[in-house]
């Protein structure tokens, strides 16, 4: 696991010492990598090679897990360079200094950060470039700056004539890079905002993409890993002999916490791990259940905990007031389940380590190899490929891990490819939570205090303890603190309780849970009030202008307060995460106890949309991603095992489960915001308050029900 000092000491080598360190293979590397070859070259920044053939390669420095990276930072680049948008080549980033995320202060992908941080970055690169070319080419032709301008990847002269960027990138190359160049209007924008066609798709489409279970290396061996049943387990001993003179089998080597097999194929690797005689030691978990997990909780949940936000005096506004309702909620653990489990290729070779990872956290990856093998992170060289879904799992090292310490006994490249099992049961999961909250109502019916106690585990207790102030992780409390409501008196309180499960950032992070107590709950005291939730939500939110926009938008194409058919019901929710405004309503039917989603309508404010196709898939995919935790699952715990071991037990949602899901987006203020997570939070609560709507039930605990009794 990646420590906070880690990150530190990689983010400390930026400066220039790590840079200087590379040696001249790594050197060479990454030049085959990007295609660059030779002095020709125009190599401004770390984003854009112009070669003098007139190719033009533009890197990307974020993983492409399906969020469309590979088409949004390319036109941010394009746009400003004015490239000819069709003869782009796309390149993704080796691990470097230069492509650090400046919010994560890694090089890593996570925190729908992958626009909003690129978005004035690689403008500006690509500024840079087309001014240095067009200064080239007033050089060359005598023609001032001035009377020049830039198109589909040439200079334009006032004759007509056009001078391709290709044939200028040897002179351009020779000049200084303006630190601080000029930036496009938006209304001079050509590429920014249209829906263009998604450049990884064609290859996605063909079989020719490249997913870390893809990885082919001349001589490759496969491995395979197999870790105690239990969640806080180790390998004690185990006898191999059953294993050692199977086909195939090459060495067994312990891993953390396990025991790892290199084999020639993948198959020999498995059946070996199957032929192993374990003796584990179970971690003291032995005895740990879901439902002891659910009584420690729920009795955590009536103590007072850290302060993570207070305003007024919620208990004495609670306790005078006329009437009070109290409510408990629970939201289980979740599994990330990409369907690419998960895998690395490690190939440790004349004083290198080469890593071949389906990762989000490159910088990660470097360090965990560093720490493994006793190199320096200066020659760990790490070749990023697609990744076939992350959601927040693969910022994790443990499979990296695997592939490195594999690889360290034999001189062949291993591929080391999780099973479904060892995926499932051995993931990094979304916190068990558990709330209790209390709201209070004036004489007229308005909510006049809320007092929330969180009761969840810490992700940053073993990642970066120093986050935690006054015993509250921001990462268990993200959504409830900031209460967007008008609410005179607020308290929120964390309780920490750790099971020994372990636990993970998993998509939308804490919003997932908060978002569905917070939007259920107010529903309940617009009930309780004999008040139109939606009504009472505009009138709390007086003060928010976009999360109220966002709001009505949903309601009137849902088509709030017409007349329901029986059975029907409606639900909505509003939620504002990684910085963009989200509302969703939710239509269901009820027929003889069975839900049906019939509609989901989402609607958000992002800023400024780079490319609203991309925004679109984003939304679709989380409410896919959403309606799975909301309505399937859960993980459960039973004797210290995880009882989930693939999709029949841990089942995703099929596609005659997913309703239409209508999508639109309001034109915003300002740069892009984030977007891979805000449509994950206000699902599960539209949905349990339009079962409400319909049902009269109310349902505190996900996952819901399919059928209602």
């Amino acid at each position: 696991m990646v420590t906070r000092r880690d990150f530190l000491k990689a983010a400390a080598l930026t400066g220039g010492g790590l840079a200087l360190a590379l040696d001249t293979r790594i050197a060479k590397a990454e030049i085959a990598h990007h295609g660059v070859r030779g002095p020709s070259v125009f190599t401004p920044n770390a984003w854009i090679r112009i070669h003098a053939d007139d190719t033009v390669v533009v890197v990307v420095d974020k993983s492409e897990m399906g969020q469309g990276v590979m088409t949004a930072l390319p036109m941010l680049v394009a746009e400003e360079l004015d490239a000819d948008w069709g003869r782009l080549q796309i390149v993704q980033a080796p691990a470097a200094p230069a492509y650090i995320n400046p919010v994560l202060g890694a090089e890593a992908t996570g925190g729908s950060t992958s626009v909003s941080s690129s978005y004035r970055p690689l403008r500006v690169a690509g500024a840079a470039a087309r001014l240095m070319l067009l200064r080239a080419a007033s050089l060359r032709t005598g023609i001032a700056m001035g009377h020049l301008h830039t198109a589909r990847g040439a200079v334009l002269l006032p004759d007509g004539r056009r001078l391709p960027y290709g044939t200028l990138a040897r002179a351009a190359a020779r000049l200084r890079v303006p630190h601080d160049p000029p930036l496009k209007s938006p209304r001079h924008f050509h590429l920014i905002g249209r829906p263009l066609a998604r450049i990884d798709t064609p290859a996605k489409t063909t079989g020719q993409a490249i997913f870390g279970i893809d990885v082919q290396r001349p001589g490759l061996l496969l491995g395979a890993v197999r870790r105690p049943p239990t969640v806080n387990g180790r390998l004690c001993d185990y006898d191999a002999r059953a294993a050692q003179g199977l086909p195939g089998v090459l060495t067994l080597v312990r891993v953390d916490r396990g025991l790892g097999v290199v084999a020639t194929d993948t198959w020999a690797a498995w059946k070996a791990l199957d032929a192993v005689h374990f003796h584990w030691d179970e971690g003291g978990c032995a005895n740990l259940s879901t439902p002891a997990i659910r009584a420690w909780y729920r009795q955590a949940a009536t103590s007072r905990g850290a302060i993570a936000e207070r305003r007024g005096d919620a208990r004495s506004a609670i306790a005078d007031a006329a009437r009070v309702i109290t409510a408990d909620y629970e939201v289980p653990y979740a599994a990330h389940a990409p369907l690419e489990p998960m895998n690395c290729t490690a190939h440790i070779h004349d004083g290198l380590c080469e890593i071949w990872v389906p990762t989000q956290a490159q910088t990660g990856a470097q360090i965990t190899a560093s720490r493994l093998t006793g190199l320096p992170v200066s020659r760990i060289v790490c070749h990023t490929t697609l990744l076939g879904g992350a959601f927040g799992r693969r910022l994790e090292q443990d499979f990296v891990a695997d592939a490195v310490t594999l690889a360290k006994t034999v001189p062949n490249p291993v591929k080391v490819v999780w099973s479904r099992t060892e995926d499932m049961t051995h993931d990094f999961y979304r916190p068990y939570s558990y709330h209790r909250v209390i709201g209070a109502l004036d004489a007229a019916g308005l909510p006049i205090a809320w007092q929330q106690t969180i009761v969840a585990a810490s992700l940053m207790r073993t990642r970066d303890p120093s986050a935690i102030k006054n015993g509250v992780d921001p990462t268990a409390v993200g959504g409830a603190v900031g209460m967007p409501y008008r609410i005179p008196h607020v308290e929120i309180d964390y309780v920490e309780r750790d099971t020994r499960v372990p636990v993970g950032f998993w998509r939308s992070v804490a919003d997932s849970y908060t978002a569905f107590v917070k939007e259920s709950f107010i529903d309940e005291l617009a009930h309780a009030a004999g008040r139109d939730p939606l009504a009472l939500r505009r009138t709390l939110l007086a003060g928010d202008h976009e999360q109220r926009r966002v709001l009505d938008a949903a309601a009137r194409v849902i088509g709030w307060g017409r007349p329901r058919a029986r059975g029907q019901g409606f639900g909505i929710a509003v939620h504002r995460s990684f910085g963009t405004s989200m509302a969703q309503a939710v239509s269901v039917r009820i027929r003889s106890d069975r839900l049906r989603i019939e509609r989901v309508v989402c609607v958000c404010d992002c800023g400024l949309v780079i490319n609203p196709n991309i925004v679109r898939a984003q939304i679709e995919g989380a409410v896919a991603f959403a309606l799975q935790a909301a309505l399937k699952g859960p993980i459960t715990v039973a004797n210290g095992r995880i009882q989930q071991r693939n999709f029949d037990s841990y089942p995703l949602l099929r596609i005659d489960e997913m309703p239409a899901v209508d999508i639109h987006i309001l034109p915003g203020d300002g740069p892009p915001r984030g977007m891979g997570e805000p449509g994950v939070p206000p699902v599960a609560p539209a949905l349990a308050n339009a079962i409400f709507a319909a049902s009269g039930i109310r349902y505190r605990t996900l996952p819901l029900p399919q059928v209602l009794r």
